[in-house]
């Protein structure tokens, strides 16, 4: 590894006026207060200062440097109740010029001494005929003009901590930057120079974009070829060939009663290809609510039985848990091969000898399939076969999770399958499930309808209620739920609370409504959903904060309203939508809103109302509130890029990810030099090069 890429990883006390307090200033802004954190904090715009006009030519308002002669100064005179300035007067060969001072002190006298020159930078102000500069950005003697910058950058800051202080350090680090190998076949600049472009920029866009564009693609390089090879590795560890044929498959299918469609067709040739080859599978399935990919998950555990293995189905609910342990066992009876597959459900709910007994059955390979929640994590679970683990929204768990559960198998590592109905735009999956093969279905089932969707003011949700309760009672709406974001009452954000909207609409339904929220005993939950889930249970009105978003299956609701739905991004309102319409009724989402209601809130309602297409959504999602916010959580494993843009470097992710393709079959294959930089580049980016069997 190269020595000279230590530098990038020592500590900012080192550098010389960096103080405790600026220290303590430059934690609280970076993730980290290495040389490398500063460097790659960029600017986020830039002050032009290359305006040098004569006094009298300068246009009013605008920044200007100027070159002046120093005539005379008029200190403040006290004036009870105001403040008056002291006064500068300067001049050039056009006219005059005052720069005012506010709590000035005796430093202007040896800053500023009559009869000297100096150059000043700052906004050209005029009153009254007389023009002026109040506290000048930028005051240097004559000899010193090159010190204020053509283009000065502007850097995102926290209390303590000025712009000055930021860019001095940021100096002598570009200063002092070491030589480094080049690790890009024929750049045009080099990654050293394009930082130092990127913090002083000269007024030529056309180098800017190129430096920009520079440490973006060395970002993205990194990133596609750490995830490559991460994928190589995970392709490499001992897995199973399956051994399947089609004797659980065909009957499962037969009494499906469905077609699969041309999507799902396509998405199970794919797994089933990967299942029954030598190597390990590692495949994210992506496609809207209401895809269809449950019954593709279940055909894959089918598959792994027949060829004598153990499946685990793991979801982030017990409620789902729960559900799916019913369908399947409600399709494996109607396809009379219920006694052939051994099914059980595990959850958090099981304790003491019932818990034991299920871990001892899994252990012998007494149990074929498994449906769980996170329980299935726990080092007391163990199998003795495991041939597939299928993770439901698998977002919701950690790669270690992921990972965890796929080093149950025993002698080899189990295939994994990992689902959600979260759709991803094509860079945002490149740049986070890059390891994963990735497949799409992007077809619906024919006998799912289409939502409508009504945007509504929140003025009119007396009314609503009303409308509700007419069809209620006469049978058109069966069941519906009310989402409200948030459990308690805010008064700062003026919402209304899913417990006051609650105790409101008993009033009016009495006990044919309930209330779920996050802060519910998980018990308690259930007890809540499980009647709600039962068409005919008594609960008609699910009142709930987002805790619905995922693991909810109940076809008889057909009505959906989300109060104050400018408050929530459109991937939430996509997955809370996709809670109704699941049977054969037409369904309605209405979306309520209050009257203050931003123009970025407007376009989101707006796309709701437009489009079902949840990729189209997704894709809106991005350029909205980017890639942060897409999949509902930060702990995701989304890349936080520096400098690329998920949304709009998709030219350089395709560039990348060809690049990353050629190295693997040229580079890596033959030891190249560029191979041997590569190395150097993933520990800049700190991506461990222990963790990809790579030397250095």
């Amino acid at each position: 590894m190269q020595e000279n890429l230590q530098y990038f990883f020592k500590s900012l006390r080192q550098v010389k006026g960096v103080g405790e307090k600026f220290f303590d200033g430059l934690s609280r802004l970076l993730p980290n207060t290495r040389f490398k954190d500063l460097l790659f904090h960029f600017p986020v715009s830039f002050i032009d200062r290359s305006y040098c006009p004569l006094i009298m030519d300068a246009e009013i308002g605008k920044i200007a440097t100027l070159r002046l002669n120093i005539l005379k100064h008029t200190p403040a005179p006290f004036v009870r109740g105001r403040k008056i300035p002291y006064k500068v007067l300067c001049s050039d060969e056009s006219g005059l010029i005052t720069l005012n001072f506010f709590n000035a002190g005796d430093y202007l006298k040896r800053q500023l001494p009559v009869g000297g020159k100096v150059c000043v930078s700052g906004k050209v102000d005029e009153f009254n005929g007389e023009r002026s500069i109040s506290h000048p950005d930028y005051i240097v003697s004559v000899s010193d003009f090159e010190k204020i910058a053509t283009l000065e950058p502007i850097y995102p800051l926290t209390y303590a901590i000025t712009n000055k202080m930021i860019r001095n350090v940021v100096s002598i680090l570009l200063n002092n930057l070491p030589d480094l190998p080049e690790w890009q076949d024929g750049a045009e600049i080099s990654f050293s120079d394009a930082l130092k472009r990127l913090h002083n920029p000269q007024k030529n866009n056309d180098v800017i974009t190129r430096a920009r564009e520079r440490i973006a693609y060395d970002e993205i390089l990194a990133n596609q070829l750490a995830l490559a090879l991460s994928r190589e590795n995970f392709k490499k560890e001992k897995g199973v060939k399956v051994l399947a044929d089609g004797s659980l498959t065909v009957p499962f299918l037969r009494a499906f009663g469905f077609e699969l469609t041309g999507a799902q067709n396509r998405v199970w040739n794919e797994i089933y290809n990967d299942l029954v080859s030598d190597e390990r599978m590692l495949r994210l399935l992506q496609g809207d609510v209401g895809s269809g990919k449950t019954i593709i998950a279940m055909l894959a555990l089918l598959s792994v039985v027949e060829g004598g293995g153990q499946g685990a189905f793991m979801v982030p609910t017990e409620i789902l848990a729960e559900q799916h342990f019913e369908t399947f066992t409600k399709l494996l009876n109607n396809a009379g091969i219920c006694e052939r597959v051994r099914l059980m459900l595990l959850t958090g709910k099981d304790k003491g000898k019932v818990k034991r007994e299920k871990l001892d059955l899994l252990k012998s390979g007494m149990v074929d399939i498994v449906i769980g929640t996170h329980a299935l994590f726990q080092d007391s679970v163990e199998f003795k076969n495991l041939y597939l683990s299928v993770i439901d929204e698998q977002h919701k768990f950690g790669v270690h999770q992921r990972l965890n559960l796929s080093d149950k198998g025993g002698e080899f590592s189990a295939n994994i399958l990992t689902m959600t109905a979260t759709p991803i735009p094509r860079t945002l999956a490149m740049a986070s499930f890059g390891d994963m093969d990735l497949s799409v279905i992007d077809e619906m089932p024919p006998n799912r309808k289409k939502v409508e969707t009504l945007v509504m003011n929140m003025s009119k949700i007396d009314e609503l209620i009303q409308s509700i309760k007419r069809n209620l009672d006469d049978g058109s709406i069966k069941k519906l739920y009310w989402v409200c974001p948030l459990v308690e009452e805010s008064e700062k954000l003026d919402l209304s609370a899913a417990q006051t909207r609650f105790e409101e609409m008993k009033r009016v339904f009495g006990d044919a409504v309930a209330l779920i929220h996050g802060k519910m005993k998980g018990v308690e939950k259930d007890v809540i959903m499980s009647d709600f889930a039962n068409p005919n249970g008594k609960i008609k009105i699910l009142v709930a904060t987002t805790v619905i978003e995922v693991g909810v299956n109940v076809p008889e609701a057909t009505l959906m309203v989300i109060e104050h739905s400018e408050r929530f991004g459109l991937s939430s309102l996509h997955q809370l939508r996709g809670r109704i319409g699941r049977g054969g009724d037409k369904s309605v989402c209405i979306l309520l809103h209050s009257n203050k209601i931003s123009k970025m809130a407007r376009e989101r309602l707006s796309v709701m109302k437009e489009t079902t297409d949840g990729f189209k959504i997704a894709e809106k999602d991005l350029k909205l509130r980017g890639a942060g916010d897409i999949l509902g959580i930060r702990q995701s494993g989304i890349v936080d890029f520096k400098i690329a843009n998920i949304e709009d470097d998709y030219h350089l992710f395709m560039a990348a990810s060809q690049d990353v393709k050629n190295i693997l079959l040229y580079d890596k294959k033959n030891n190249t030099q560029r191979w041997k930089d590569l190395q150097n580049l993933l520990y800049l980016f700190e991506y461990s090069t222990k963790s990809l069997n790579l030397k250095g």
